[in-house]
């Protein structure tokens, strides 16, 4: 007698004896139970998960010779039962999609419908891949499938619902199957080895489980190739052996390496799985199924439902967790998301899962945000402190080429300004006047307008109204003017002592005459920041304003960004540092540019202010917003190109990848 494989040795036979699918055999049994059964069912769902052997049970259920009628308790010894069983039964066929395909074979079938059962009470008509049938078949065969004889039942299986006809779906009723739950696959199989009288270890029962990836025949026909290839008791490391799998403590092995940093311990890994000669893509892609079940185990407080392995593995799992922070483990899963998709397309994929776990070996460790706000903040306050981010006179100096001050003022000595430090005049880097408080840089803006309507302002770094000033602000050295004329002494007192050293030398022969020392210049204030949190909400009105202009400074006011848009002011910022905005927008022109098409928006000619500071790089403003827009489109279509199926099946053909996509337009 020929071997029987375990996938038909143990294919279930009633609905008792089915291992998951509860939602389609609970709404199986109601039916025949209340006498409701459909005409037409359509069985979807993957490859080996039960589709065929509940459409065999639901035959016998139909056509129990030993029951009164239908039932969803078959008895499974009459004759129907044993030939529906065994694929022989005259009333009940099975067809291949796959070959009887044609509108010929469909005519066939439809002869055969009319007539009654031979023995059975139904004429039960199984489709297997039933997908494959053409157009034409499945048109010959729409009116006798929604209006069939009621002693005809059609049950189709397919493993690609989308390719049916919608007419199609209509008329059946559909039955998607799920992939079966780990834990079921473990104890089915743990069950048919000990009814084989094989022994077993748990860490081989869940690798096949692993493998079988929710197919319950793909489960048993690797149980099979097992049996033959394992002499004695079937243990983890066998049968990954047999099967090309890295065994699971090889892969924690890796990723502790990984997860510790140890670049040299995962290249020792690495080199023993390529020397095993385990399929490297496959080891990657489980690598990653490892990372998945570390972020369960770090994140979930009770993660036995969602971790289905061994005792022994939940446990490594659980350990190894405890080695970094949920937010590193997310980013370590992500990295290895790419890895796994390199390692799968590479000539060398060693090389590749080489270079990947060194790289994530070393990856920079992550920093809490909210330390990273912290130090924004100290910065911001230091930048935004009076003096600037450094208020020690002594850090201002240059770091060669200078001469440090000391701590303390000289009073006895006249203080004496660097040459070059002013502009025209000389009056620019001049002491502040005795008047003048300690801390308060020397000169104050004078606030100037162009006309009553129209001023330009700069932000108050410390607070308060913004101050108006239509002239740059002198240059001053920061800190107290006290420090600054220390400063000033200390320079001068330096440049009088080395000439009289030289003096005192020149008896002595010819000296080389030192050069003058570079004078110190003063430092200049970081400009103020301006303050554009009201920007969005101005966005709007100012879109109208600017659709109201016409002429060339319609993209200068695109860049600016509205701080205040209404009927009484309209409050533009501009970045001091660019200098062909701030020239353009500071002109009359452009204020009665303004005032006029905002009198056309709101009827009334407002007050217009123009801000001038440094401005964040995501402010606010029509020509930022129309830029992202213009990349959105672009990045679309390339996504779009990138994705076409054509292009996807060149890359897949060839082994290569789209290295630049040219969109219609571009530049060559």
């Amino acid at each position: 007698m020929s071997y029987l494989v375990l996938a038909r040795k143990w294919r279930p036979k009633s609905f008792a004896d089915l291992a998951g699918q509860e939602h389609v055999v609970q709404t199986l049994r109601n039916a025949i139970t209340l006498g409701r059964v459909a005409h037409a069912f359509l069985f979807s769902g993957a490859r080996g998960v039960g589709k065929t052997t509940i459409a065999r049970i639901m035959a016998k259920a139909l056509n129990c010779l030993d029951r009164d009628g239908a039932s969803p308790e078959p008895c499974l010894q009459c004759a129907a039962c044993r030939e529906i069983a065994e694929g022989r039964d005259p009333d009940v066929r099975e067809i291949d999609g796959a070959t009887h395909n044609k509108v010929e074979n469909v005519r066939e079938l439809q002869e055969t419908l009319a007539y009654m059962p031979a023995r059975d009470r139904h004429k039960v008509v199984i489709v297997d891949e039933a997908h494959m049938l053409t157009d034409n078949a499945w048109n010959a065969l729409l009116k006798t499938l929604e209006e069939p004889p009621p002693h005809v039942k059609f049950i189709f299986a397919t493993t690609e619902v989308h390719e049916f006809p919608i007419t199609i779906l209509s008329r059946c009723q559909r039955y998607d199957f799920r992939l079966l739950p780990a834990a079921r696959i473990r104890e089915r199989v743990g069950h048919i080895l000990r009814a084989e009288g094989i022994a077993f270890d748990d860490a081989a029962v869940s690798l096949v489980t692993r493998e079988a990836a929710g197919s319950m025949r793909d489960a048993l026909s690797l149980l099979d190739q097992l049996i033959a290839g394992v002499s004695g008791a079937i243990t983890g490391a066998a049968a990954a052996r047999l099967l090309g799998v890295a065994d699971r403590k090889v892969l924690y092995d890796l990723v502790r390496a990984v997860l510790t940093g140890d670049g040299a311990a995962a290249l020792g890994v690495v080199a023993s799985i390529a020397r095993e000669g385990y399929d490297l893509p496959n080891v990657a892609l489980h690598v990653h199924g490892v990372l998945r079940d570390l972020v369960v185990a770090r994140v979930v407080p009770d993660p036995q439902e969602l971790l289905d392995l061994a005792d022994e593995e939940r446990a490594e799992v659980l350990a190894l967790a405890e080695l970094a922070q949920p937010a590193d483990l997310e980013r370590l899963f992500v990295a290895w998301a790419r890895t796994a998709e390199e390692v799968s397309r590479a000539r060398e994929p060693r090389w590749a899962l080489e270079m990947a776990c060194v790289r994530l070996a070393h990856r920079p460790p992550l920093l809490p945000a909210e330390e990273l706000v912290a130090r924004l903040a100290e910065l911001e306050r230091r930048l935004s402190a009076p003096g600037g981010a450094t208020a020690d006179p002594s850090r201002a100096l240059p770091s060669a080429g200078g001469v440090a001050p000391p701590r303390g003022g000289s009073p006895g000595v006249a203080p004496a300004r660097p040459a070059g430090s002013g502009g025209s005049g000389g009056s620019a880097g001049a002491s502040a006047p005795s008047g003048t408080p300690s801390g308060t840089p020397s000169g104050t803006p004078s606030g100037t307008t162009a006309g009553p309507r129209f001023t330009i302002s700069r932000p108050n770094p410390e607070g308060g109204a913004p101050r108006a000033s239509a002239e740059p602000a002198p240059v001053a050295l920061r800190g107290s003017s006290a420090a600054a004329a220390s400063l000033r002494a200390t320079v001068a007192v330096s440049a009088e002592a080395r000439g009289a050293a030289v003096v005192a030398r020149a008896a002595e022969g010819p000296v080389a005459v030192p050069a003058p020392a570079a004078p110190v210049m003063p430092a200049v204030p970081a400009a103020p920041t301006v303050d554009t949190s009201s920007a969005a909400e101005a966005l709007e009105p100012w879109r109208r304003v600017v659709a109201a202009v016409e002429g060339s400074l319609v993209p200068v006011l695109k860049g600016a960004v509205p701080l205040e848009v209404t009927a009484q002011r309209v409050r533009l910022a501009v970045d001091e540092r660019d200098s062909f905005f701030k020239r353009k927008l500071s002109t009359p022109e452009a204020q009665e540019v303004v005032c006029e098409a905002a009198g056309r928006v709101f009827g009334v000619r407002p007050a217009v202010e123009l801000v001038l500071g440094v401005l964040a790089e995501d402010a606010p403003s029509i020509q930022r917003g129309e830029e992202q827009a213009r990349k959105a489109e672009r990045d679309a279509r390339e996504a779009r190109a990138r994705n076409d199926p054509m292009v996807r099946a060149v890359c897949e053909l060839l082994g290569g990848e789209v290295f630049r996509v040219r969109l219609e337009g571009d530049p060559l």
